[in-house]
């Protein structure tokens, strides 16, 4: 401990008292000349390439006027800047924008969010409905599998028929429990594979004859509901809703379960946030990860309800304090001009931990095992201690510049800069206003932000009710959910190529349409095409994700674009809360079943009509490409006047 300390000492001082090179033989490849600093990070844009100025070397009055240039990392040039006012983006930029150092970073906290997709999404599997019927009375050896004549018989007048002729999930007849009770010991030791005559029954006097005139069980006397199920073993070994039988009149259940992960998540999305302000963003993303890890080992082996419920709200509170700790710590160790990149990555990782997810499933049936194996993948994140740095900007905020210094340093080395003078002492640190406090400030913003809000709302429950319905499309769950993590990532390729052209308004009221139109048109295939081109609501549901995928990438950068800077991080932290509600609706409506034939379609409807009027909303609010972001309220409300009267600087 006395030798750690040392180090952390001779780093800070070797940090204040002479600069840093990675490589001793070679010049240095960048000055820092805090003398001569930015206000303000928008003005890092404006930054051009000139000469290499030594540090020694006077100014004279030609130099004033390229003040305001950005010094630039390696060997491009260094511009004198102004001091006072300095920000912490300024600072990055001069270390590098998204080096080494940060990529670094952000691929091992990118890791966790693949762990986070993975768990998100379990309940595909885990709270999976394989096929089922009632379980014949007394007959504890009754299985789905047919295993003989006589087992096909005793199905036969015990089962109504359901669709597709397969028998009814969730009735039996109702004279059946009354002459099964006859036969009850064909469930203690009689197998069911041998006999095939019915006079070896007790009681076949009472069934009829050999004309199968069963005249006891009288089918008139209707059907009724049953507590015992048998299911089909052949997708899924075992499954959570399996061991509690969560099906036909527990169904809801599913949902319910469902929905307490949602539920959590917006508890953590909210905790973590303090916890990260208050003690450290390290500290929170490390005490979420071990936490997650317990949680997760304990579902493995539920055997109740309410405790499956507890859990699955407490996992989504880990999860989102492991999702939302690890974008931000990213994100604050990342250059202003750059943070599209982890942005959209962050978003990749997602849609890989889905494709992984699928994978791990297709090999392991049973949900005890595949549970298991999801909580061993967090575990190596645990050493993340020794290797992912608190945030610098989080350590300037709470007064702590000497440990902030000690990071910026090892930035500096790793990234190949020279940091040359203290520029700490010279940082401003900006403090959010409440977000409540638009309405006091004007009204004209509220209307924008619940446009947002809406919509951000919308993109969640579309997205992980398209992702929870992936088993009830037809086809291969396993696939399909393989198919839907691609269709994520193919959206936000083309995020990255037509964001910075088209537009965050236009692209984003584009995606909305996308998903709004193919998810409403699956009502068509299901309901008129026959049942061999029912691949033809797969592929719109398909097409649906691609879109709401890109919409929600595309919302997460507008809405940080159009909220100004003295209210963004409480604007996004609400955003944030009404997506959540979106995700807490979602397993209701992916889960619903209203029968008849267009029942497979309703959901997906549900999903689309929302997703075509956020389309419209959208086109109401101002583009905020090549516009600088808004620094004050009255900024903002600049952002929505006519070109003329807008206070606008092209970047």
């Amino acid at each position: 401990m006395a030798g750690r300390s040392r180090r952390y000492s001779d780093e800070l001082q070797n940090f204040n008292s002479t600069p840093c090179s990675l490589d001793n033989d070679k010049p240095w490849t960048s000055t820092l000349d805090t003398d001569h600093m930015p206000e303000r990070a928008d003005d890092v844009y404006e930054s051009e390439a000139s000469e290499t100025r030594p540090l020694n070397e006077t100014r004279t009055e030609n130099d004033t006027e390229t003040a305001h240039k950005v010094p630039t990392t390696k060997s491009a040039s260094k511009k004198p800047l102004q001091a006072k006012g300095m920000t912490y983006e300024v600072v990055l930029t001069s270390l590098g924008e998204f080096g080494r150092y940060q990529q670094r970073v952000f691929i091992m906290v990118g890791w966790a969010t693949v762990a986070v997709s993975l768990q998100m999404f379990l309940s595909i599997f885990t709270l999976a409905v394989p096929k089922h019927r009632c379980a014949i009375p007394h007959m504890a050896n009754d299985t789905w599998q047919i295993q003989s004549d006589l087992h096909a018989l005793l199905v036969n007048v015990s089962i109504p028929p359901g669709d597709l002729d397969t028998y009814s999930s969730c009735l039996i007849y109702a004279d059946a429990s009354r002459h099964h009770g006859n036969w009850s010991h064909l469930g203690s030791g009689y197998d069911l594979k041998s006999p095939n005559e019915t006079s070896l029954w007790p009681g076949s006097e009472d069934v009829g004859g050999g004309d199968n005139n069963y005249s006891l069980l009288n089918k008139e006397n209707g059907t009724t509901s049953c507590d015992r199920y048998v299911y089909d073993t052949s997708l899924y070994t075992s499954s959570m809703t399996t061991e509690l039988n969560l099906v036909c009149e527990r169904n809801l259940y599913r949902s319910h379960a469902q929905m307490m992960l949602m539920m959590g998540c917006l508890l953590g999305s909210q905790l973590s946030g303090l916890v990260s302000d208050v003690w450290g963003r390290k500290i929170a993303l490390m005490t979420s990860l071990v936490s997650n890890v317990l949680v997760v080992l304990a579902m493995a082996f539920v055997q109740s309800y309410v405790l499956l419920l507890m859990l699955m709200f407490l996992t989504g509170v880990t999860l989102l304090g492991i999702f939302s700790v690890s974008f931000v710590l990213s994100l604050e160790l990342v250059g202003p001009s750059k943070r599209l990149w982890p942005g959209i990555g962050y978003a990749v990782f997602f849609a890989l931990g889905m494709m992984l997810l699928s994978l791990v499933a297709y090999f392991l049936r049973d949900w005890q095992h595949l549970q298991l194996v999801c909580a061993a993948l967090t575990v190596p994140h645990l050493f993340f201690w020794w290797f992912i740095p608190e945030s610098p900007r989080w350590l300037l905020s709470k007064g702590r510049a000497d440990d902030a210094k000690v990071i910026l340093n090892r930035m500096a080395r790793v990234n190949k800069v020279t940091l040359t003078l203290d520029v700490l002492d010279k940082l401003e640190v900006k403090t959010d206003m409440p977000l409540w406090k638009i309405c006091i400030s004007t009204r004209k913003l509220v209307g924008r932000h619940l446009i947002i809000f809406f919509s951000w709302m919308v993109a969640s429950m579309t997205y992980y009710g398209l992702s929870l319905n992936a088993g009830t499309l037809g086809g291969s769950v396993y696939v399909n959910v393989v198919l839907m993590g691609l269709m994520d990532i193919a959206a936000l390729v083309v995020c990255l190529l037509l964001l910075d052209r088209a537009g965050r308004r236009v692209l984003g009221a584009v995606w909305y349409l996308v998903a709004g139109v193919a998810c409403t048109a699956t009502l068509f295939p299901v309901l008129f095409a026959s049942q061999d081109k029912q691949w033809i609501s797969v592929m719109l549901a398909l097409i649906g994700k691609f879109g709401i995928a890109g919409a929600f990438a595309v919302i997460w950068i507008f809405a940080s674009e159009l909220f100004p800077t003295v209210m963004r991080n409480s604007a996004m932290g609400a955003s944030s809360v009404c997506g959540r509600i979106g995700g807490i609706i979602a397993p209701y409506i992916a889960n619903m079943d209203a029968g008849g034939s267009g029942s497979k379609a309703i959901p997906l409807v549900i999903f689309g009509v929302p997703a075509i009027v956020v389309c419209v909303l959208l086109l109401c609010l101002p583009e905020t490409l090549k516009r600088r972001l808004p620094e004050t309220v009255q900024d903002a409300v600049d952002m929505g006047r006519k070109k003329k009267k807008a206070k606008r600087a092209e970047v």
